[in-house]
């Protein structure tokens, strides 16, 4: 039962934000009281604290597999993350682009002068370890020969980490996916133009032709 409430209420949450979701909608969808709910979490602000360390945690362990693979190069990197968003975006825009909030953290942000103290630590801390994980792989690619040693590291850090941070309000203010995909794709051709070496990185595997993005 813990998990269909952190489930049911972590969607919740990602439509109508942390204002717009109640316990009394929670136990009408899950068809039990609200005093279950009290029971296994006290209070909302109990629950939702928790529903966003599991989704922070879970965003975390992907991007780290993602960002410090020392076998992948830095677009495979980045495909994989424009992948793993993709998944999300899915399932709130099942029947197409429809610009539907997916990221749960881009969502409580805009709520942030309602959050605690505790919900407002975890997303900045997890802000924080992506720009770590982005480090690693801008790391990796200039010592595997993909990037030159000259490269700005932290510049193109920053960049990166930035993109990751506001996906979600990207597709939402764009209302398509394919915006995105755009958006990497410049970022990333920028990078290569300016530092990349043209050589295939030591140790990166092949990888798939990418396929063109549809929007």
């Amino acid at each position: 039962m813990r998990e269909k409430i952190k489930s049911t209420t972590a969607d919740l949450l990602v439509k109508y934000g942390y204002r717009g979701v109640s316990f009394r909608e929670i136990s009408e969808i899950l068809n039990t009281t609200r005093a279950n709910l009290h029971y296994h979490f006290g209070n909302k602000s109990g629950l939702v604290e928790e529903v966003l360390e599991d989704y922070a945690r879970g965003t975390i362990e992907r991007y780290t597999k993602i960002w410090t693979d020392p076998e992948s190069t830095l677009r495979a990197k980045i495909d994989a993350t424009l992948a793993f968003n993709r998944e999300r975006y899915n399932k709130f825009n099942a029947n197409g682009d429809k610009g539907h909030p997916w990221s749960l953290m881009i969502r409580l942000r805009s709520d942030r002068d309602a959050l605690t103290p505790k919900m407002q630590s975890i997303l900045q801390s997890t802000s924080h370890d992506f720009e770590s994980l982005v480090r690693i792989g801008v790391s990796l690619a200039v010592r595997a020969g993909e990037l030159r040693e000259d490269a700005p590291q932290q510049n193109i850090v920053i960049q990166l980490a930035t993109i990751i941070h506001y996906a979600g309000s990207v597709t939402r203010d764009s209302g398509r996916f394919g915006r995105l995909s755009e958006l990497w794709e410049a970022t990333l051709s920028t990078i290569e133009t300016a530092y990349g070496t043209g050589k295939k990185p030591v140790g990166a595997a092949k990888k798939p032709a990418r396929k063109k993005e549809h929007t």
